[in-house]
């Protein structure tokens, strides 16, 4: 029975937090436009994690990193591409391979609540889903 309880109290948490991200990135999206899916949303805070770290996004490592198909990875970015989430670039090492990075709006500074969300999500033991 008490097991149920914890399972009802995380179920009741994780919703909460999900609403509260959403709630973050409607915010974002008013102030810098576009829409964010669940998949997108996982895949920006893995770029938020990536950025704290001083990485770029890379298909492969974030298939690996998510439990992801690459096929999946690489669709999620090209419509955060789209949507001006992350920016595209050669890879430093590799010509053939492309690398993803945040673009600056979400990168912002200026904000204090979305500030703090973006640095809440930029630890690895916070994932949304």
């Amino acid at each position: 029975m008490q097991q149920e309880s914890h399972q009802d109290e995380d179920q009741v948490l994780r919703a909460n937090l999900i609403e509260f991200a959403a709630m973050l990135f409607r915010r974002m999206n008013e102030k810098y436009g576009g829409a964010t899916t669940l998949n997108e949303l996982v895949m920006l805070n893995y770029g938020f994690l990536c950025n704290s770290r001083g990485e770029a996004i890379c298909v492969t490592k974030a298939s690996q990193e998510l439990s992801m198909s690459k096929s999946t990875v690489s669709r999620i970015i090209t419509g955060m591409r789209a949507k001006g989430f992350v920016t595209e670039s050669a890879h430093p090492t590799d010509g053939r391979r492309r690398v993803f990075t945040l673009a600056d709006a979400y990168l912002h500074r200026g904000d204090d609540d979305i500030q703090n969300f973006l640095d809440w999500c930029a630890k690895p033991e916070n994932k949304l889903a």
